[in-house]
Formats: C-alpha cells, sequence, structure tokens
C-alpha cells in the first residue's frame, strides 16, 4: 500500500518499538506490504505476518530478491535463521509482527487531522451499520471525504490495511472493529483512539472464547479505554447489559437508542409499508419527532439506523439530510439480501454472511413479520464458536424455527440439538431434511413445494451457506 507520508527508519522502529538487527541503505519508507507476492520499490517495507496457515518469514528471502529493502520479522526468525545474507538489507526484529503491524498504522493515523474517527462494535449489525453511516456522510460531506474498511475487514490486518489507505483528502474515518479472541478490541481502540464510539448490541457471539454475555460485554465495552475523555459512545439502552454498564460509567459522554428513556427513541413501526415495500417508522430526537424510510424491513435494522445516525449528529450531519440519505440505501450482501423472486411467488433471502443466536433469532423474526402469508422454509448451518453453550443455543433455535417454519433443512454438526428443539415443539418430523453436499440438498429440496414460499439461507461464514442459493 502506498502511503501519502514518508516514514523513516527512526520513524518505523519508535513505532513499532523495534530492533534494526541489520540495517541497509534505503532508509525512507512509503510502501507497506504484508504479501510476498506484489512488487516493491526502494522505499518498501515488508511485515512478515503469522497465520494458521501461512507464515510470512517463510519468504523473506524472496521478497529481497524482489526487491524489498526492510522487513519486519520475530525474534524467532533471529534464533532459527542465518542473517548474515541480509546484511545489505535492513531487518527489524520484534516480539509480534501483527502488533507492530498495527501499531505503525497508528503511527501513520496520527499523521493526518481528521474530524472524526468512529469505531462500530457489537454481537451483530456492525457492518450495517458501518454501511449506512457511510451512506449519510459520503452523501452529506461527498464520499472523497469518507473511508471506511471494506466488507467485513475488521480485524488486525483489516484496520490497519485501511488506516493505510488514508490521505490528505479524507476527513472522516468509519471502521467496524470486530473480535473472535479476548483483548482483540482493545487491541484494535488502542490503534484508532476512537472519538466517537459505538456498541450496537451485546450477544451470543464467540461465546466458545467469552465464555459468557458478561465476557461479550468486557470485550466490546474495552473500547472506551481508548476514547478520549471528550469523546461520544453510541449504545442501545434496549440491551440490558449495555444499560448497566452505561449508567455506572461516567468518563465520556453517552449517546442513547432505543424504544424508551433514551436520546433517540423509535416508535408506530410499520413493515411493508408502501407499494415500494419500505419499512416505515418515526424518531423522536430532543422533543421532534421525524418519518423515516428504510428499503430494508426488519426491527434489528430500526436499531441499526438508529445507531448510524447519532453518530452522523455527532458528525456534524443535520437529521433531516440524514434522514433523507437513507432512503436509498442498500443491504450489504448476504444480509438478509432478496437473491430473487421467481414466477411461483417464491422469494429467496441471503442471510449467510454469518450466524448466532441473536442474529437468527432477528431473522426468524423479521421473515415472520415481512412474509406472514407464505410458507417459510429455513436453510440452515451451524452456528460456530458457541463452546460449552452451543448444544443449548442449536436447542433453542430449533424451539424458535418451530414457531414460525414449514421447513427446515439443516447441515452441520449440531442439528440433533436443533430438531430436539423442533420436535419437542410439535414440529413434525417428515417436514425435517438433512443435507450434507449441494447434490443431496438439491434432490432433497426438488421434492416440496416451494410456491409462495420464503426461502432463507443462514449459517456462520464456516458454513458457507451461500454455496447452496444458486441450486434453488
Amino acid at each position: 500500500m502506498k502511503l501519502e507520508f514518508n516514514l523513516n527508519l527512526d520513524d518505523v522502529l519508535n513505532a513499532i518499538g523495534g530492533q534494526a538487527v541489520t540495517i541497509g541503505q534505503h532508509l525512507v519508507f512509503n510502501e507497506v506490504f504484508i504479501d510476498s507476492r506484489q512488487s516493491f520499490s526502494e522505499n518498501s517495507i515488508f511485515f512478515a505476518l503469522k497465520g494458521k496457515k501461512f507464515n510470512g518469514e517463510d519468504f523473506i528471502g524472496k521478497i529481497f530478491q524482489n526487491g524489498c529493502p526492510c522487513a519486519v520479522i520475530s525474534w524467532d526468525f533471529l534464533e532459527k535463521n542465518d542473517i548474515s545474507e541480509y546484511s545489505d538489507k535492513t531487518l527489524i526484529a520484534v516480539e509480534d509482527t501483527l502488533t507492530a503491524y498495527g501499531l505503525l498504522a497508528k503511527k501513520y493515523l496520527s499523521l493526518f487531522n481528521l474530524q472524526n474517527k468512529i469505531a462500530i462494535t457489537g454481537s451483530s449489525g456492525k457492518t450495517t451499520v458501518k454501511e449506512m453511516l457511510y451512506k449519510i456522510l459520503s452523501e452529506y460531506f461527498g464520499e472523497n471525504y469518507v473511508l471506511k474498511n471494506k466488507y467485513n475487514y475488521n480485524n488486525q490486518v483489516g484496520i490497519p490495511n485501511t488506516i493505510f489507505e488514508l490521505n490528505s483528502s479524507y476527513k472522516f474515518l468509519v471502521l467496524e472493529i470486530g473480535t473472535n479472541k479476548k483483548g482483540e478490541i482493545e487491541k484494535l481502540s488502542n490503534i484508532i483512539n476512537p472519538d466517537i464510539g459505538a456498541i450496537i448490541n451485546i450477544g451470543k457471539s464467540h461465546l466458545e472464547e467469552f465464555k459468557s454475555l458478561e465476557g461479550v460485554l468486557e470485550e466490546k465495552y474495552s473500547m472506551v479505554s481508548n476514547m478520549p475523555l471528550d469523546s461520544y459512545l453510541i449504545i442501545n439502552v434496549d440491551d440490558p447489559l449495555l444499560l448497566g454498564r452505561y449508567e455506572t460509567d461516567n468518563k465520556i459522554n453517552f449517546i442513547s437508542f432505543g424504544a424508551k428513556n433514551a436520546d433517540l427513541i423509535y416508535q408506530n413501526i410499520e413493515f411493508n409499508a408502501d407499494e415500494n415495500g419500505y419499512m416505515h417508522f418515526e424518531i423522536t430526537y430532543k422533543e421532534k419527532t421525524y418519518k423515516v424510510k428504510l428499503k430494508p424491513n426488519g426491527l434489528h435494522f430500526a436499531y441499526d439506523f438508529m445507531c448510524s445516525i447519532l453518530a452522523a449528529i455527532v458528525c456534524g450531519v443535520d437529521l433531516p439530510s440524514g434522514i433523507k440519505a437513507i432512503e436509498s440505501f442498500e443491504l450489504p450482501k448476504g444480509r438478509m439480501e432478496i437473491i430473487a423472486e421467481n414466477s411461483d411467488n417464491s422469494i429467496i433471502i441471503n442471510d449467510s454472511y454469518n450466524s448466532n443466536p441473536d442474529s437468527l433469532k432477528a431473522a426468524f423474526n423479521a421473515i415472520s413479520e415481512l412474509y406472514p402469508d407464505k410458507k417459510k422454509i429455513f436453510v440452515l448451518g451451524d452456528m460456530l464458536e458457541l463452546g460449552e453453550e452451543a448444544e443449548i443455543e442449536h436447542f433453542k433455535a430449533g424451539k424458535e424455527a418451530a414457531k414460525i417454519a414449514d421447513y427446515v433443512f439443516y447441515t452441520g454438526n449440531f442439528g440433533k440439538f436443533l430438531i430436539d428443539g423442533l420436535i419437542q415443539n410439535g414440529f413434525s418430523s417428515d417436514k425435517i431434511i438433512l443435507f450434507d453436499d449441494k447434490k443431496n440438498f438439491l434432490e432433497k429440496l426438488s421434492t416440496i413445494d416451494k410456491s409462495n414460499s420464503v426461502i432463507l439461507f443462514k449459517g456462520s461464514r464456516g458454513m458457507q451457506m451461500e454455496n447452496f442459493i444458486n441450486l434453488t
């Protein structure tokens, strides 16, 4: 990635806490790379990141041969390799190259005079809130002034990658930050130091790592430790865990949204309220009431909008302009995305990007509210990373599905528990269909009448449920 500003060797060493064990000739850097396959210049610096299936340190010789003058490696590399052949290059040793990559991004971010840095987290809805906020800010200020992280690139690689895209034209940085490991939110927020933070909700995601809802809360709320004292935190007061924490913390400015007793409240929600299928509702802010039209339907999208519009207001957007901008908002792919409306009056909905107990229940509720007169066919896969809660949460999901589903297709290791939940709540066993591959799924789907139905695809990212959608 090409940088707007040059960084010299001392800048890099001071930022990442590294030690130069060899020093070459080219000591000014304006390109940062983590992919050894890129084309390097004499101003490039390469970070040898490590993953489950790769180790960037395996390619140090290759990147030097291809013209890269500097690499950041771990101390372990020095113990296992003879570096004498690299004496004309610059090798910087650190404890952890991933942490160092983030710290250099933090340094680079500090060179810009941004109006606002916004960090968005929560158990579900992060990408939608980020995209809504980007839509509002880019329409109000101009898209050349707003930088966001692409897709869901919200981890310790994706956040630095986005920051390295900054240039002086940007005034707003909009980032969703995610976690599946203790301490990750604290590390990411330390890189960003957001002056606007948002916590959308606390749900049952990554329980394998965080053990409980309280553990999820502590992880998400750790963002606050890296926010300046004059910053703003936007929270959902309808979430009891967030409400309890918010009421005992007065270090920063809080702005709240919810159904009542909040700075911004919603009321009079109506799904598919017009000929274009928009959801209509009202919001009240500072004793004034406004009408909102939103193309995505579902109560959780109203909450996502409230979170995003509050962040936009802090950034300087007037509320009517924000409401107008959101009318043309389209959901990102894989999130309650209508894939097809077929001649047999069936609708296919792709909500396959991810799944956890809260987002699955929200999807069920949305389908029930939006399509009361259609058959409901759920094509579901495992919810992953739930740890000891996996069996009971799949059982509960079965109970919820039993209330509204006409057919349930399932693939994954936790099918037994979801089926138990279905059957114990009166669901007919002959309407439960297990499948394990595309051919098997297609054969079984062809045996049922899909006319006048809504077919929902949903599962955790690792289940890749989108691979089955094109078969319908």
